[in-house]
């Protein structure tokens, strides 16, 4: 189309300079010397136009080996595109063998773009072949050392993806000097921490988690509070009271308001000897919400007074009527106070609204003088038989927390019964020889 209006115009303008030039073809002397050449206007027209096509000519000729380079050079862009797109498609199809054998094929061509190096080194990654994943990655930096970066991004998300934690932790120490900056190495130092379990470093990392806002607002919230409820534990895995409070007091204050983390605090806090300060957390955390796991905590609470422990309890009682937590929690205050008919009638309460082998366990160690103990314990037997743990406290109702079973911190010990009684070693050996 282009040569046809090319012509088209031409013979146009062929036709209007005939019109106009046939009247009066016109004169033109040229002269050099002792040498000159006449002609008509028209004829030096024609011979200018000729000369300029021949010259045009001549300088396509001389153009024509770059052309032809170019032209290969178009057409092998072409075929190492076609190759590199079935390569991805067969990788995203599942055809991991043979995406990565094309894309070996291509990188026998130094010209193949980075994303063929990283495409190769992810393909060895997945069949497990970690020495062919560190040489496409290699080869990668030597032929595009612009792309350093982007290269050392994947080295340490294909290490971390195989939990290669030491080689990770190299590959993000020369990140964090190429890009301290990016969200990305944010993003994979969280990660290298969290399967290292490095609590105090992925603490040291959350305000610039924070600001960099690549978690959201509740994620942030969750991750800082996994790593608090850790660090609560470590805090009194050294069974320093002292330890514990100054480590908690070091705490986000937006973390100590987490209901769940506070309900391990007050587990390690008892655990340690501290219920005076646990006393005074779990009455404050229960009038502020009810929750199940801190009215069981209270049942287990040495309290300096157990006659207010109790009143404090049985006023939870007239809003909570048939919490069968609370009436468990209240038989173990009564049995502590040798109120043996409150706690024998909070027991069954209880039992009547959830039976649980620790209400049948206590029920049985009460009523062995009455002989009528027996039937308490086949049916705490039962209860564990069906898979229903000997002591019970309900998970946190907090979704951050759910994950806290209450065998993540050393259990509590259920009430001690008074020694009128019998002994609570002996009752417990015999619940074991009656299972």
């Amino acid at each position: 189309m282009k040569w046809l209006m090319f012509s088209m115009l031409i013979l146009i303008a062929s036709v209007a300079v005939a019109l106009v030039a046939l009247p009066d073809p016109g004169y033109v002397l040229i002269g050099f010397g002792k040498y000159s050449v006449e002609t008509t206007a028209l004829v030096l027209l024609v011979v200018l136009g000729l000369a300029y096509v021949a010259l045009r000519m001549l300088a396509g000729l001389w153009h024509v080996p770059a052309r032809v380079h170019d032209w290969e050079h178009r057409r092998h862009d072409q075929r190492l595109n076609k190759l590199f797109d079935e390569a991805i498609i067969e990788l995203t199809e599942g055809r991991v063998e043979r995406a990565e054998r094309r894309l070996a094929r291509l990188l026998k061509s130094k010209q193949a773009p980075v994303q063929v190096y990283l495409s190769a080194a992810r393909a060895a990654s997945q069949l497990g072949f970690d020495d062919r994943r560190d040489k496409y990655l290699k080869l990668a930096q030597q032929r595009h050392p612009e792309a350093r970066i982007a290269v050392s991004f994947t080295q340490a998300e294909l290490q971390l993806s195989k939990s290669q934690l030491d080689q990770a932790q190299t590959t993000l120490t020369r990140l964090q000097t190429l890009a301290p900056r990016s969200e990305q190495t944010l993003q994979l130092l969280m990660k290298l921490y969290l399967q290292q379990q490095d609590w105090q470093r992925l603490r040291d990392l959350l305000p610039a988690l924070r600001r960099s806002k690549l978690l959201s607002g509740n994620q942030w919230q969750q991750l800082a509070v996994k790593v608090c409820r850790e660090q609560v534990v470590e805090f009194s895995s050294a069974d320093d009271v002292d330890a514990l409070k100054t480590g908690w007091k070091q705490l986000p204050q937006v973390v100590q308001q987490d209901e769940g983390l506070m309900t391990i605090y007050i587990e390690q806090l008892m655990r340690l000897g501290a219920h005076k300060q646990a006393e005074q957390l779990l009455a404050v955390q229960i009038k502020r919400g009810w929750n199940q796991r801190l009215v069981y905590l209270f049942g287990d609470l040495q309290a300096a007074n157990v006659t207010n422990q109790q009143d404090l309890a049985e006023r939870w009682l007239e809003r909570h009527p048939q919490d069968p937590v609370l009436l468990l929690t209240l038989g173990k205050i009564s049995l502590r106070n040798q109120l043996w008919g409150k706690a024998r009638s909070y027991l069954e309460a209880s039992i009547k609204q959830q039976a649980t082998p620790e209400a049948y366990r206590l029920l049985g160690s009460l009523l062995e003088e009455a002989d009528e103990a027996s039937d308490c314990y086949r049916k705490g037997i039962e209860l564990i038989g069906q898979g229903m743990p000997e002591t019970a406290p309900p998970a946190a109702d907090n979704k951050l927390t759910q994950a806290d079973k209450p065998g993540s911190v050393k259990t509590m010990k259920t009430a001690a019964l008074p020694p009128q009684i019998g002994s609570s070693q002996a009752r417990e050996e015999k619940f074991s020889d009656a299972e």
